[in-house]
Parts: C-alpha cells; sequence; structure tokens
C-alpha cells in the first residue's frame, strides 16, 4: 500500500484576511516548482511616441472641413502637449490668421 501525503492547513484568524500562503500537498513542491531560472521573460513596455516638431518651429497648419472649421495657414508651435497613451500627439500653435490659439494634432501640421 503507498504512504498517504498529508496536507497541512494553515489556521486563520478568525475575522481577518490569511496572511499566510495557501495550503499546499506536502512532499509535491519539488514535483509542481519549475525549475530555477525558467521564468518567464520580461514583458515589453511600448515605447512613448516623441514629438515631430519644436517649440517654436514655423509650420503649415492644414485647414479643417466643415465641423472644424480651420483655415489652411502658416503657425507657429506654442508647446507641445504630453501623449495620453492613445490617439495623436497634439501641439498647441497660434495662427497668423486668427487671434487665438488652437490645440492641433500632428497629422494636420507640415512643413
Amino acid at each position: 500500500m503507498p504512504a498517504l501525503k498529508s496536507i497541512a492547513v494553515i489556521p486563520t484568524k478568525r475575522g481577518g484576511w490569511r496572511k499566510e500562503p495557501s495550503p499546499t500537498v506536502s512532499g509535491a513542491e519539488d514535483e509542481a516548482a519549475p525549475p530555477h531560472g525558467s521564468a518567464r521573460p520580461a514583458r515589453r513596455v511600448a515605447l512613448q511616441p516623441t514629438h515631430r516638431y519644436r517649440v517654436g518651429d514655423r509650420l503649415h497648419m492644414i485647414g479643417g472641413g466643415q465641423s472644424v472649421q480651420r483655415a489652411a495657414s502658416g503657425c507657429k508651435v506654442l508647446s507641445l502637449l504630453p501623449y495620453e497613451g492613445y490617439g495623436a500627439l497634439l501641439y498647441r500653435v497660434r495662427s497668423d490668421s486668427e487671434a487665438f490659439e488652437r490645440i492641433v494634432a500632428e497629422a494636420d501640421l507640415g512643413r
């Protein structure tokens, strides 16, 4: 008859969270554990895109359609807006033909 394996159960405190690891079958730790050094490879981190233009650059802003109502004209980059993790890179620009500042996507700007 094969030897019986005992199951060790760690007692828990009443009304509290379990602080110790969950119980395991004694003698099975060596069989289930992967060999040392064969851990999963590190997860790759996506690189943050960088702005193509710099503060002070003189650029050409493409005109907008019916919903944007933006005139095609020259503009100056006032600041680079931080990347939010999705979408286009944004710039704060001042157009030569308008008296106010706009936030424009990088795709709408050109040299």
